[in-house]
């Protein structure tokens, strides 16, 4: 075998190419989430993971090591553009379809403060001031918008929140109570204190990757980290 074709097979090898992927994808996850965080009211996460995981099998099928740079910063690179160009085809149609669902709901409000019923298209269709065959369309461009998640669709029974090496509660998240009750727990947090613990322990991003997701000081990522933790402790404990 020449020294070419020796070459493109090395780079063609289905392993290489597979472990790529799996020592990477941790990667694909914390750019997602970094992004995510400029347009979280738009886009799911889970959405720009898929999109990024994609991208980061083409990428290891198109790498060649040539020295000049190395696989990661080639994905990192080629995820992340991917990502960017995901959200420039879609936010102009994401932002209208926004923009109807606040609409419809607002018009469904008020045709039942009217005492009308809100589930008549032809009633909403008329106080928004726009024939029924419009009305069909902007249900339409607003049932493309992802709707918000909740804590507990967050939260996963085998995600691992926060850890502990001592005996404390969190150590007994094995038991089906005692998972119940942190999941009750999790709830009394404010939204912005469970994401931190959510993007730390699940995600793996360390403070300053969190503070560019949130847009606020890494010290004060550490501070909300800090006492979400504390709260969450005092719970359990008192439970």
């Amino acid at each position: 075998m020449s020294g070419v074709r020796a070459y493109a097979a090395q780079v063609n090898d289905p392993k290489e190419i597979a472990e790529r992927v799996r020592s990477h994808m941790p990667l694909v996850r914390k750019i997602a989430w970094q992004i995510h965080g400029r347009v979280r009211d738009l886009f799911e996460v889970e959405d720009l993971i898929q999109i990024g995981m994609v991208n980061l099998v083409e990428a290891a099928q198109r790498f060649q090591d040539t020295g000049q740079a190395s696989f990661t910063a080639y994905a990192a690179v080629r995820v992340r553009g991917s990502l960017t160009d995901h959200l420039r085809k879609h936010l102009t149609l994401t932002r209208l379809g926004v923009q109807r669902r606040d609409q419809i709901l607002a018009a469904e409000r008020a045709v039942k403060e009217a005492g009308g019923d809100p589930t008549k298209p032809e009633l909403v269709a008329e106080h928004l001031g726009i024939t029924i065959a419009e009305y069909e369309s902007w249900r339409l461009k607003a049932a493309s918008v992802p709707r918000d998640k909740s804590l507990d669709e967050v939260y996963d029974d085998h995600s691992a929140w926060f850890a502990d090496d001592g005996h404390t509660p969190e150590s007994a998240l094995l038991s089906g109570e005692m998972r119940d009750l942190l999941k009750r727990n999790l709830r009394k947090l404010r939204e912005r204190e469970a994401l931190v613990l959510q993007l730390y322990f699940v995600e793996e991003l360390n403070l300053e990757e969190i503070s560019e997701v949130l847009d606020v000081t890494v010290g004060r990522v550490s501070q909300m980290k800090k006492t979400a933790l504390t709260q969450l402790r005092g719970w359990m404990q008192e439970a």
